[in-house]
């Protein structure tokens, strides 16, 4: 090709590019005023609108042209009211006052002295972290009180399912009446075992331990099987009560229960009470033995 020949295409292409680029800003420039004439009408058809949260809602034509309103100080305070510590105290989760009375044991057992009726009552008012409990528990032999006793306790919640009971014992039988200080704990452990355990303090520096633990085992959803386990401890001989130093004695009881309904429950069971130490040798000067197993019938009862 000849440098004549090459000329003559340079010289067409810069011409046409020189065209295409004179043209360009005509044909955006006009797209541009189509694009704000659609605009346009479209704010015509549909005129924008605003709230103003001072007028609680009221609706108002927007500023001419379409612009957002500037925040106001008044539209700061409609979006965030100040509820009042009533509301806000409505809307927290509550912590309301409620109550339990659970009647454990009320049973009848075939001793060898006679008929035994025996008791365990253990009530409690209060909120989840904070109770007020009261508990009582006894035995009568052919309708004469062998063993009574009343416990009033202030609960304080410390961890999951447990709580520290402080108050006060008071027994009724055997023996003169007789008050205690009391603290001790109770709860759930892993696995559902309940336990309880509580150190008693009188006059003259006795001290007294009872542990109770129990279980329940569904054999079904309303058959319920409850092994349970209570033992006491005494720091020193009380002939009056017949109470020996150390291990005084101890009781392991197995009862069947079925729920009807879960706050009513018949039951039946055996229950093997043992004395130890001191304790025994109290109850063989008496002419009882130290040991004793026991068929027993009773009834659950909680509302």
């Amino acid at each position: 090709m000849s440098n004549a020949t090459m000329r003559i295409r340079h010289a067409g292409l810069a011409a046409l590019c020189s065209i295409s680029l004179s043209a360009w800003p005509t044909t955006g420039a006009a797209q541009q005023d189509q694009h704000t004439e659609h605009t346009e009408h479209a704010t015509q058809d549909a005129p924008v609108v605003h709230v103003d949260h001072a007028e609680h809602g009221a609706v108002q034509p927007a500023i001419p042209g379409g612009t957002i309103a500037p925040l106001t100080d008044a539209d700061r305070a409609a979006a965030f009211p100040d509820l009042g510590e009533a509301v806000m105290h409505h809307g927290m989760l509550e912590d309301p006052l409620n109550k339990l009375v659970l009647l454990d044991r009320f049973e009848t057992q075939d001793a060898a002295g006679g008929d035994v009726l025996r008791w365990d009552l253990d009530t409690w008012i209060g909120h989840d972290l904070r109770k007020l409990w009261i508990r009582t528990e006894g035995e009568q032999l052919s309708g004469d009180t062998e063993r009574a006793e009343l416990e009033l306790l202030w609960g304080k919640g410390f961890a999951r399912w447990w709580d520290f009971l402080v108050g006060a014992r008071r027994d009724f039988a055997p023996g003169d009446d007789q008050t205690w200080a009391a603290a001790g704990v109770r709860g759930v452990t892993p696995y559902r075992f309940e336990l309880e355990a509580t150190t008693y303090l009188a006059d003259g520096g006795r001290a007294a331990l009872r542990f109770e633990t129990q279980y329940d085992v569904l054999v079904t959803n309303r058959l319920v099987l409850q092994p349970l386990l209570e033992l006491n401890w005494h720091a020193e001989d009380d002939a009056a009560r017949a109470v020996g130093s150390g291990l005084s004695d101890g009781e392991l009881g197995l009862r069947l229960r079925y729920e009807f309904r879960r706050e009513v429950a018949p039951y039946v069971g055996l229950v093997h009470e043992r004395k130890f130490g001191g304790t025994a040798d109290f109850a063989r000067a008496a002419g009882d033995e130290p040991s004793d197993t026991r068929l027993v019938a009773g009834i659950r009862v909680w509302f």
